[in-house]
């Protein structure tokens, strides 16, 4: 006696359709994450080269999370220098995300290597970047805003304050957030200016409150 022959959903090699889209959520859900602590991380070692306090500061998520894609094609503009470098950084991790997600949803040994090495390149490129980008925005090519303010009462001469108190564009702009203005004077490039980034650049900053009218000159760069 015959039994019909019943028929079954395809199976993949990994599992069912289901565990195969449960594989793929996870790797992507693995692979966002990285970026989004490489993103904070570039950001980290930017402001931290500023002499501002990276934990206290308003990152939000989602600006953290795609911010970093700008500051690449940004930074591989020619006159940057840096070009070629992340283009190559940026194939080698393509192709290690495409392969740990192969290798992950297929159950391989293997891919929690290959997520280990592209993590690795992705957070120490984010932590190089955001040094470089610090010192050359530090210097006499900053990519800054310039900034001028005009407060609502005058600055205290004792303290010596910058000039750009005075509304006059003679600062760059760092970061505006929580109601701070963190800004630095404009070095001289005349007098033969070098970087102080590595020790963390020391800036001035202006509450909200006291100020009456701001000046910002964006750069093309920016």
């Amino acid at each position: 006696m015959t039994h019909p022959s019943s028929t079954s959903a395809p199976r993949t090699k990994g599992g069912s359709p289901l565990e195969l889209l449960k594989s793929l959520g996870g790797a992507a859900g693995i692979l966002t994450g990285i970026t989004f602590v490489s993103g904070w991380l570039y950001w980290s070692t930017y402001y931290t080269a500023f002499g501002l306090n990276p934990l206290v500061l308003d990152f939000p998520i989602p600006v953290v999370s795609v911010s970093i894609s700008q500051v690449l094609v940004r930074d591989s503009a020619p006159a940057s220098g840096l070009g070629a470098p992340i283009l190559i950084a940026l194939i080698v991790c393509v192709a290690l995300s495409g392969l740990f997600v192969y290798w992950r949803t297929r159950g391989h040994r293997g891919s929690g290597f290959v997520l280990l090495l592209a993590a690795l390149i992705m957070l120490v490129g984010a932590w190089r970047l955001g040094y470089h980008d610090a010192d050359l925005d530090a210097g006499c090519n900053s990519r800054l805003p310039t900034v001028a303010f005009l407060l609502t009462t005058a600055p205290d001469a004792a303290d010596a304050p910058p000039s750009c108190l005075n509304n006059m564009l003679s600062c760059k702009l760092v970061l505006h957030s929580s109601g701070v203005y963190h800004f630095f004077e404009i070095p001289d490039c005349s007098a033969g200016f070098t970087n102080t980034v590595g020790a963390g650049l020391a800036t001035a900053e202006v509450l909200d409150a006291q100020v009456k009218m701001v000046r910002i000159l964006r750069s093309k760069g920016l």
